[in-house]
């Protein structure tokens, strides 16, 4: 079919210099030097290359997956080239916040988030509710009918959470069959509201997979947790919150949704008790 058509082979010239940038990314990688983090102080390299155009790099980079490496011309006015080049940077910067096999926020985004509107919850007060998902056997899936199907059965779930979340909710894939959705402003009814609804469609659709006599179905098991912004909390303790409840789901027999204890209120009883001490002391004296 026309649109199948295998791409060319690689010339000579181009073959030489994906050889070259391969050794030379294994070389990195070895030192433990392939990217560079935020804040990070690195180096920008530059090799010219002779006879080489944007047509034979743009196929080395499809060949080796050379993405995150940019191009300018040797001669000539670089101006026509920079909407390829802010293109690219575009492309790179999705690629460090998003999934590539979901198009969910990968776990890098998703915790940079957390943390901002954990902030953001505890400076005005207000409700932020996080749930954590798990879909329910998804080894057995892989086990069974492959990773195809597996990565289809991902897909699936992670087009639901995209199509139920409001615009500002975040959606993020934080392992391999885990998920978690973020949900500012969201008391726990609320958020759970959300995710029964999610957890409906799932049940409703299926995947069709290589080897499966019938369409193939999945549940989803979630822990929810909210806090009401009266504390401060870290992504870690928050994350371990949503994490307890999942594993409660899981074990009162998944396809459910647990919810955590508010941690605003556990605290509540402990400041009020030390708030009574006090009023006694001050009116009565000490106890004898």
């Amino acid at each position: 079919m026309p649109g199948n058509k295998a791409p060319a082979p690689l010339s000579q010239r181009s073959r030489e210099v994906l050889e070259e940038l391969t050794r030379l990314r294994g070389a990195l990688e070895h030192q433990g030097l392939a990217s560079v983090g935020d804040g990070e102080d690195g180096l920008i390299l530059v090799r010219l290359c002779m006879g080489l155009d944007f047509d034979d790099w743009e196929h080395i980079c499809q060949e080796g997956q050379f993405q995150q490496w940019l191009a300018l011309p040797a001669k000539g006015d670089a101006t026509r080239h920079l909407s390829r080049i802010q293109r690219t940077l575009e492309e790179l910067t999705h690629q460090t916040r998003h999934d590539p096999l979901t198009g969910l926020a990968n776990r890098r985004a998703f915790e940079k988030t957390l943390k901002m509107e954990l902030e953001r919850a505890h400076r005005a007060g207000n409700n932020l509710s996080l749930a954590i998902l798990d879909l329910d056997d998804f080894k057995a899936v892989n086990d069974t009918y492959g990773h195809i199907c597996g990565d289809r059965v991902l897909t699936m779930l992670s087009g639901i959470m995209l199509g139920g979340k409001r615009g500002y909710d975040l959606a993020a894939r934080i392992g391999g069959e885990e998920f978690a959705l973020i949900l500012p402003g969201s008391g726990l009814v609320q958020a759970e509201a959300s995710l029964e609804r999610m957890f409906d469609a799932l049940r409703e659709q299926s995947v069709l997979c290589d080897g499966a006599e019938a369409p193939v179905q999945v549940t989803c098991s979630a822990g929810v947790v909210c806090t009401k912004g009266k504390l401060p909390l870290s992504v870690e303790q928050f994350v371990a919150m949503a994490d307890k409840a999942l594993y409660e789901a899981k074990a009162q027999g998944k396809n459910r949704i647990v919810k955590a204890p508010i941690p605003d209120l556990l605290q509540a009883p402990q400041a009020t008790l030390v708030h009574a001490q006090e009023k006694q002391f001050l009116f009565t004296g000490p106890e004898k």
